[in-house]
């Protein structure tokens, strides 16, 4: 199946997005960077039980990159939903994308049945992260996408192909402001306040491999748990910070099984 695409207004930006798919909403969230194709390889594999919306956020993708204002956190999200008149839909972000998913579902919990946080940057060294010098990020642009694909396995050996063509494209097409790793994106720096105010039941998926990126600590999920009962936790040992990437299989059935109850 296809992905079928349009544009919407989210709070005064234009947002492009992808749908596929029958059954119940499931509206899916990229991570930094990425875009909606993305979650291609996913979709593949959910489509036969759920309507799925992915969007490009804003600076991302082919949505817009407005000249003034921040990242558009979980009042994007809301605005997406609510302009395709979704019902009830469950919730699914990676990243950046888990925290506007949770943000989203402390601003409008009424809106949405579930949602599922894959390796949000939820840490408390942020302040101290920001002062470093950042590494200048490649000129994607620069790049072919036959260039990009190969830095992307060099770096990523453990993805399936299936994963490169839209992670390539994607690197291409994002248009962040030069100073967008210190601006702030609602749903991390209070990650603790976004946790508490989730009125839905919640899975956090997080990796076991630092060494791979993982970013969500055995500490910081338990800690998740007591701020919020709603909130379950599973970790995937291997995996770091792109868990559906490097353990598919398994990502797949605790996504599955936890929609299936919620």
């Amino acid at each position: 199946m296809e992905w079928q695409e349009g544009e919407l207004d989210a709070n005064g930006v234009r947002i492009h997005y992808y749908r596929r798919g029958v059954g119940r909403a499931l509206v899916l969230a990229h991570g930094m960077t990425d875009n909606g194709k993305c979650w291609s390889r996913l979709a593949t594999v959910l489509e036969d039980r759920f309507d799925i919306v992915a969007y490009d956020a804003r600076y991302h993708g082919l949505s817009e990159a407005p000249a003034a204002g921040g990242f558009g956190g979980g009042e994007d999200l809301v605005a997406v939903v609510t302009a395709l008149g979704l019902e009830k839909p469950a919730l699914l972000g990676h990243s950046m994308g888990a925290a506007t998913v949770a943000h989203a579902a402390g601003l409008r919990p009424e809106l949405f049945s579930c949602v599922i946080l894959e390796d949000p940057p939820w840490r408390d060294d942020w302040s101290a992260i920001r002062q470093q010098p950042q590494t200048p990020a490649p000129d994607w642009r620069a790049l072919s996408i036959e260039q990009i694909v190969a830095a992307g396995r060099a770096q990523s050996p453990l993805w399936h192909p299936d994963e490169f063509p839209a992670w390539a494209e994607s690197k291409r097409q994002f248009r962040g402001p030069a100073d967008w790793r210190a601006r702030a994106i609602p749903g991390i720096v209070d990650w603790r306040e976004t946790v508490a105010a989730i009125g839905v039941p919640a899975l956090l998926l997080r990796g076991g491999s630092s060494e791979r990126g993982a970013i969500v600590s055995a500490e910081i999920a338990a800690e998740a748990q007591r701020l919020n009962s709603r909130v379950q936790t599973a970790c995937f040992a291997q995996a770091g910070h792109n868990v559906r990437r490097e353990a598919f299989a398994p990502y797949v059935a605790a996504v599955s099984s936890f929609l299936a109850r919620y």
